[in-house]
């Protein structure tokens, strides 16, 4: 049985990102406040209350520094409702995209009308348990030197520079275009506007990533709701349907010496969604991809079929901006909306559906009817990504 066009988002929440409590004495919320936050905008979004969660779903993500096994509950807890059915995001960065897919299957099986996908993070103000250190980062990472993902993607830039022939010119044009959304997003936290030039001073974080390759992390906390097609059509906003989904994890499942650090499961991720929704390339008027790195945005344009493997010329020429032929990155990106751990995913579920629904604002697509959203997580000892998902929104079925 085909997901394709069952279900639609019908509401939409996103709090504000912030950096507080690094600071002593600084005001701060906590995850909760920030799960509660997100679940009350994206019920006034909907035009639905607490009320109309009871006996319905509730697809809670976990964070990277949260240790508590029973985290779906929790939430259900924190909010005051009381779940039939119950999903948990465990794919990191992955898991709002993955839970597209995941929450339309519940509705479509008839397990539940709602579902409320929800995640916060709040790493500035709180300092959770951590689930523990992977043994390969413990025993052949961490005694080396490679201390965390920006490492880790150095690895992936610098073999991707190398195969490609891709420089600077290349990863800052992406940077610049994302800095220029933001500048027009009231929601995203930098927005100042940039140059190439000022892409190409950034100081360096892991040779070759800069400062302006990566990911900026914050407090936050986001939130959507998924019901069935036909409920859709009497909701409050206009809803946007999912069209076309595919998760892939472990991609590269061969050795890990030597591995390809350029493999990620979009590539078939994206290929299963196109297959199931009926749209083609062309028709795609806006990309929103995981964006943790500069580079891992151009691998995912690539693995999509968006252009051919390497091609630069592509790069080169394509408009990326929001009136150009391929938008990509229409809020800013989570590099510069910030992200709130594994919450920042959803950044791109959100944005898509307000691109679809017509309130981009000053930075809305024209005649955009599809969209597409990717997340990616986990980056595992000598590979890629392990986790990744691709879903089509569209505003008709």
């Amino acid at each position: 049985m085909s997901i394709r066009g069952k279900t639609a988002v019908v509401g939409i929440g996103e709090t504000p990102t912030d950096r507080l409590g690094g600071k002593p004495g600084e005001p701060k919320k906590s995850t909760a406040e920030y799960l509660a936050w997100a679940a009350r905008l994206a019920m006034e979004d909907a035009g639905l209350t607490k009320k109309d969660f009871d006996g319905q779903g509730l697809a809670a993500i976990y964070t990277t520094n949260h240790s508590q096994p029973f985290w779906p509950e929790e939430v259900a807890a924190i909010l005051g409702i009381t779940p039939g059915v119950s999903l948990a995001g465990g794919n990191g960065g992955a898991s709002s995209v993955s839970l597209l897919g995941h929450a339309a299957a519940a509705i479509t099986a008839g397990l539940c009308d709602l579902v409320l996908v929800i995640a916060a993070a709040a790493p500035f103000s709180e300092h959770g348990g951590h689930r523990g250190t992977p043994a390969d980062t413990r025993d052949y990472e961490m005694p080396f030197g490679v201390m965390g993902p920006n490492c880790k993607i150095s690895f992936v830039m610098s073999r991707y520079m190398h195969e490609s022939g891709m420089t600077e010119e290349h990863f800052g044009k992406i940077a610049v275009t994302g800095r220029y959304h933001a500048s027009l997003n009231p929601n995203a936290y930098l927005r100042k506007p940039i140059t190439i030039e000022d892409y190409k001073k950034s100081r360096l974080i892991s040779d070759p990533i800069r400062l302006f390759d990566c990911v900026m992390p914050a407090n936050g906390g986001k939130a959507y709701i998924m019901t069935s097609a036909e409920r859709a059509k009497s909701m409050r906003k206009p809803p946007v349907y999912l069209l076309g989904w595919g998760e892939c994890n472990n991609a590269s499942s061969g050795p890990r010496y030597r591995a390809n650090p350029l493999i990620t499961g979009i590539t078939q991720a994206g290929k299963r969604a196109f297959d199931m929704s009926g749209v083609t390339h062309k028709d795609i008027r806006c990309l929103n991809l995981y964006d943790d790195y500069i580079p891992i945005v151009m691998i995912q344009i690539e693995d999509l079929g968006f252009c051919g493997r390497n091609d630069k010329t592509f790069f080169e020429k394509t408009d990326f901006t929001f009136k150009g032929d391929l938008p990509i990155q229409t809020s800013g990106g989570m590099i510069n909306c910030g992200q709130p751990s594994t919450t920042g995913g959803m950044l791109h579920v959100l944005e898509t559906v307000r691109q679809i629904r017509g309130e981009g604002g000053d930075r809305q697509v024209p005649n955009i009817k599809f969209g597409i959203s990717t997340g990616v997580g986990a980056v595992n000892y000598g590979k890629n990504f392990g986790c990744t998902a691709a879903a089509i929104l569209g505003s008709e079925v």
